[in-house]
Parts: C-alpha cells; sequence; structure tokens
C-alpha cells in the first residue's frame, strides 16, 4: 500500500514539474536520487534532477541499448529512475536500488522528482574474515556494530578453477547478520592454499563449462543459506582474460538477477585504464558496469608490504581513484573501500599490523604519531636493534578525513576491511 502511494505521488510530481518547467533537464550538473541501504543523510528532502519515472505499465532495463540484449530487470509503471544519457532512442538509466541500464525513450517521461530523505540513505560493508580457527575478533567487531553496518561480508568461500565452491558458513555470525536486519554477502575468491592464484581464475574463467558451474554453485549457496547476494573477489587475474572475466559478470549478473540476488564485486583500484596492468587490467569497469549491483572499489595498499614505506591510503590518491571510478559506475553504485590497518617497513619490507598492535608499538617505544596533513593519514618511526622501523597506518582521523569523500561525491558509502583490525573510533565517524 504505501509503495503504491509513493509511486502516485512520484508520478503527480513529475507531471506537475513537467508543466511548470518544461520537461527534462538539458546542461544542469547531474544528482543522482537516493537508494536504500545504511544511514540517513540530514536533510529533509533532495530535489533531483535529471530523473523519469516510468510511463509504461513495464518495460526492460537491457545490458545495452538494443532490444536483443540482456534484460537485467523489469520495472513497472511509476518508478522513478535517474537519466545518465540518451542514445539512439533509448535511455541509459539507474533506478533506485543501483542497477544501471539501457530503456527505450517512450517507456519514460522525463522531469525533476523530489525525493523523501527516508530514501537518502548509505552502505557500510564490513568484511569478515578470521586468520585462524576460533578468532573471534571480526565476530566481536561486528556485534558490537550493528546498527552502523548494513551489509556483512564472510570471506569464507573458494571457488577452483572447475567451478567447485568451497567454504564453511558460519551460523553464529548468519544468525546475528539476520536478527539485526544486516544484508549477508557471500565473499568468493579464487585463493588457492593462502594466495590469490591467477592459474586457477585463468582456468575458471576461459571454461564456459566452468562458469556455468561456478555460477550455479554460488546460486545454490546463496539460496540455501539465505544471502542477500554475492560478492565477488578475484585477484591477480591475467590481462589476457579481460574478456572472459566481462562474460563471467555477465553471465553471473542475469542468473542471480532472475533470482532476485545482488552481485556485487571487489575491484582494484586504479587512476587510468591501465589495460596493461598485472594488477588491475583485466578489470573493464566500463563494460562490467551495466552487471554490477555495487561496485566495492579496494582504496587501499597505495603502498603495501613489499614495496616502499608510504601511506596505505593517502586521501589525496583515493580521490583520484573515485573520479576514474565514476567515469564508468554510478556514485550510487561506488563504495568506497577503507583499511583499517597499516604497515610496518623495515629494509623495503613491510608487514600489516591490526590498530591493536599498532597501538601496542606506540605504548612500548613511548611514541607520539605524527600527523601528514597532505596525506592526511597518520604515521611515525622507531628503532629496534638497531634497524629502523617506519609505520604508516589508518585509525579515526584519517577515516573522517576519507569520509568526506564520500559527501563530496554521493558515493553509495564505504567498505572496511577488515573488522576486528579497526580503531575502535571510526565508528563514532562512520
Amino acid at each position: 500500500m504505501e509503495q503504491n502511494i509513493l509511486t502516485t505521488v512520484l508520478a503527480l510530481l513529475v507531471y506537475l514539474s513537467s508543466t511548470l518547467f518544461g520537461g527534462g533537464n538539458n546542461g544542469a550538473d547531474q544528482k543522482f536520487p537516493p537508494v536504500a541501504g545504511g544511514e540517513q543523510f540530514q536533510s529533509n528532502q533532495t530535489t533531483t534532477l535529471s530523473t523519469a519515472v516510468i510511463s509504461a505499465e513495464v518495460v526492460s532495463m537491457r545490458s545495452e541499448p538494443v532490444t536483443q540484449a540482456n534484460v537485467i530487470r523489469q520495472l513497472t509503471k511509476g518508478t522513478a529512475v535517474t537519466l545518465q544519457k540518451e542514445k539512439d532512442g533509448w535511455y541509459q538509466i539507474t533506478d533506485g536500488q543501483g542497477n544501471s541500464g539501457w530503456i527505450v525513450k517512450w517507456a519514460a517521461k522525463p522531469g525533476y522528482v523530489t525525493v523523501p530523505s527516508t530514501f537518502q540513505q548509505r552502505e557500510v560493508f564490513g568484511y569478515y574474515a578470521e586468520s585462524y580457527s576460533g578468532d573471534s575478533r571480526a565476530l566481536k567487531s561486528f556485534a558490537q556494530n550493528t546498527k552502523k553496518i548494513t551489509s556483512i561480508a564472510p570471506f569464507l568461500f573458494r571457488v577452483n578453477k572447475h567451478g567447485e565452491i568451497n567454504g564453511q558458513h558460519k551460523p553464529q555470525l548468519i544468525q546475528l547478520a539476520k536478527s539485526a536486519g544486516v544484508k549477508i554477502l557471500a565473499v568468493v575468491t579464487n585463493i588457492d592454499s593462502s594466495t590469490f592464484s591467477k592459474e586457477t581464475v585463468s582456468s575458471l574463467l576461459r571454461s564456459k563449462t566452468a562458469r556455468s558451474k561456478a555460477i550455479t554453485e554460488i546460486l545454490n549457496l546463496l539460496k540455501e543459506n539465505g544471502y542477500s547476494g554475492v560478492n565477488i573477489d578475484f585477484e591477480a587475474v591475467p590481462v589476457a582474460d579481460r574478456p572472459y572475466l566481462t562474460a563471467f559478470f555477465r553471465e553471473l549478473s542475469a542468473t542471480l538477477h532472475a533470482n532476485n540476488l545482488l552481485v556485487t564485486a571487489a575491484l582494484p583500484a586504479k587512476t587510468a585504464k591501465e589495460e596493461w596492468s598485472a594488477w588491475s587490467g583485466a578489470y573493464d569497469y566500463q563494460a562490467i558496469a551495466p552487471y554490477l549491483d555495487l561496485a566495492v572499489i579496494m582504496s587501499y595498499d597505495q603502498h603495501y608490504a613489499n614495496g616502499p614505506a608510504g601511506p596505505v591510503a593517502a586521501q589525496p590518491w583515493v580521490e583520484q581513484v573515485i573520479n576514474y571510478s565514476l567515469r564508468h559506475f554510478s556514485p550510487q553504485k561506488l563504495v568506497m573501500g577503507v583499511a583499517a590497518y597499516g604497515y610496518d617497513w623495515s629494509d623495503r619490507s613491510g608487514k600489516a599490523l591490526n590498530y591493536s598492535a599498532i597501538q601496542s608499538l606506540l605504548n612500548k617505544y613511548k611514541i607520539v604519531p605524527k600527523w601528514h596533513e597532505h596525506y592526511k593519514t597518520p604515521y611515525f618511526s622507531y628503532t629496534k636493534s638497531g634497524v629502523k622501523h617506519e609505520v604508516w597506518y589508518e585509525n579515526r582521523q584519517s577515516t573522517a578525513a576519507k569520509l568526506e569523500l564520500i559527501d563530496k561525491y554521493n558515493l553509495r558509502g564505504v567498505a572496511i576491511w577488515r573488522l576486528g583490525y579497526e580503531d575502535p573510533g571510526i565508528w563514532n565517524v562512520l
């Protein structure tokens, strides 16, 4: 009943605004309508430009502006959408759930839509992982912050080259999430033993049979355990497998969306196309964007364990990553990854440390950390057994600085890697 009333109101508003303002918006800065998710914004209402309401009884949102393209979902009359661009009798649109695709122009009526603030909500991902059997840090962090976290992503499942999914469920985690109304997204990786395997993921992606099996097993995994969707975290994908990776997301999207399940992915951070990059080149942002409900950009490890010392995620670098990502993903789909750890470097070799371990170092060596005003991150150095160490890490202040980018670009939200490693103070600034 409430949805029908809202639909009627939105349609009436569009009709009135079309009469008053002459229809669509040309040349104005685009603002994207808000979506369901986490914490609410402060304003009472927002006027969204370049929007429309579906005027046909039913219309198919397709992956490309052709009638032969895959159907992402069906939109019904009165649904409010955002217009992104127009091409050959089609509109590229984003719906209220963050799905992006194409619809025929005649099926939508452009105009201005005033959207209540109750829809202006953000996503807070929490990645759940365990370092050893019985590691309870992530579960404790989640239990203490269920009112802030909107999606929990258990990092527990692996796919092999044949498309078989292995892993274990955490009944206590699932029960806690469901009781708190938190979405659960099963993270599926290409980890073999303890590292991301390029051989495994390449064999999987290049075989249509293996891809099909993996997608079927993912579907069964989600449905049998009541998960809301999947978070694909394939890393070290060979550049030559770029088209196969896109095919996987296209096929996965068709299957999961048909079952009302979310398709999300952890994507490597980049500031340019970088087709040559062994780390990020396989990810064709533009090609995979239509198939993802949420894109979690891993905007961290700017400096990493096996490289020179430096900030894990300097704010200016994170902003460059976000700016590039926004060329291909709507703000509604973009989730900014936030690190909850740091690195301790000595002789160009680094070791990852969680916030608790970093605080122990500060206390042991009686150090007052410094603040880098340009990078907006804390750092310090110390000497142990005659060897100089340099530490860069993330805390509540650096997290708060990055959250400014969420507001600046109206992003969907943040994803914390990983729960239990963080400065507890970040929950006060989220």
